[in-house]
């Protein structure tokens, strides 16, 4: 037979009394007690709030609103100072046109259209109300229209340029300015003098219009609760809409990007012009903004599409996180213009076609069917 001694921890009022009868109760042991009770209690309390039911479900509202706040502002105003600072490097370089001002130029276009393209991903709100995208991001651009006004006699001021086609301004009619076939520095050379006067007055015209319809499309949006507040009331509308956008933008990267670039490959018909961002060599950067952005549409920071489905379907959201990855991964590790992949290994691009592919069926079946979504793609009209 074992007997169990239970050994009982003094409480204060047993302390004070051994206290009380000449046997000193050390303070420290006091002390050690009331630590370690604190810490019962506060462990208890830990593990009572360790269980779901302490913890409030996301809601579709909460998921909603999150990525307007922490995803879609965010993005709006890195559209904004990326397009003011597109706006001064073309001042600085028309101003003293060298080979240093005119690299300094296009990272700072680079990284505005690739912003540019980030907001794209969210087709909705303010910059879509606006029209913005399309008088930013409109290609192709009528490349012999842009020359002959540069040897016209048209005035070029912010008036004329924001009254002009689409197809004639935005980002793509400065790529066409600041990227030639030519050595840079004949490009410019082109920039220098009275014959250069009105090449460079175009250029910043061009990115101050950018900038001017990027403060708009700020100003507009805010603080995004407004607008934040709009959607999530929207409920499973606005869902429906937000999933059809993943599923465009993704599709638009499968086939309208690197399965056309394989495309024109094959047929013999590819070109530097054939391809969007393809005088400027960042075909394969846009294709990755996009899928970029639609991944951080998905998973959001605090909230985002994943969490609502992990609720449903654990394994679902596993499935799409890796599928998301396998494309980005595929598209980043082409390390090269789309154009010259397609020449030089069509079987990377082909696989990096395939990853893009296998995540948009993700998109329209597994992420649709779970969340109760009804495709549509009205979200997407005026492209």
């Amino acid at each position: 037979m074992v007997f169990v001694h239970e050994v009982r921890e003094p409480d204060a009022r047993s302390a004070r009394k051994e206290a009380s009868g000449g046997a000193l109760f050390p303070a420290i042991v006091i002390m050690n007690m009331r630590r370690r009770t604190f810490l019962k209690k506060g462990l208890l309390a830990g593990s009572a709030c360790a269980f779901p039911a302490c913890h409030r479900s996301i809601t579709k509202a909460d998921v909603l609103r999150a990525l307007i706040e922490q995803v879609v502002r965010p993005n709006t105003a890195a559209v904004a100072r990326d397009s003011q600072e597109l706006d001064g490097a073309l001042g600085r370089f028309t101003a003293h046109p060298a080979l240093t001002t005119l690299q300094t130029a296009r990272q700072r276009w680079q990284r505005a259209l690739l912003s540019w393209k980030r907001a794209d991903a969210f087709r909705a709100g303010p910059i879509m109300d606006s029209n913005s995208l399309l008088r930013a991001l409109f290609w192709p651009v009528r490349t012999g229209a842009i020359d002959a006004l540069l040897q016209g006699s048209q005035a070029i001021d912010d008036a004329s340029i924001d009254a002009m086609g689409v197809d004639r301004r935005g980002l793509f009619a400065l790529e066409h300015l600041l990227h030639s076939s030519e050595p840079d520095e004949q490009l410019v050379a082109a920039f220098v003098g009275p014959n250069g006067e009105r090449r460079a007055r175009l250029a910043r015209a061009l990115a101050g219009n950018v900038s001017l319809h990027a403060q708009k499309v700020t100003r507009a949006l805010g603080n995004g609760k407004k607008y934040a507040d709009e959607f999530a009331a929207g409920g499973q509308d606005s869902l429906n809409r937000l999933v059809a956008q993943l599923v465009y933008t993704v599709e638009s990267v499968t086939d309208g990007r690197l399965g056309r670039i394989l495309g024109l490959a094959k047929s013999g018909q590819l070109t530097a012009t054939e391809v969007e961002g393809g005088r400027s060599r960042m075909s394969q950067q846009i294709a990755l903004s996009y899928l970029q952005a639609s991944e951080q549409l998905y998973l959001g920071v605090d909230a985002g599409l994943s969490q609502l489905l992990k609720m449903i379907s654990p394994g679902t959201d596993q499935g799409l996180r890796a599928a998301f990855s396998r494309a980005i991964h595929a598209v980043a590790d082409l390390g090269l213009p789309l154009e010259e992949v397609a020449a030089r290994a069509p079987a990377s691009l082909e696989a990096a076609a395939d990853a893009s592919q296998q995540l948009e069926r993700a998109l329209k079946t597994d992420l649709a069917s779970t969340l109760g979504v009804t495709l549509t793609f009205s979200s997407t009209d005026g492209d």
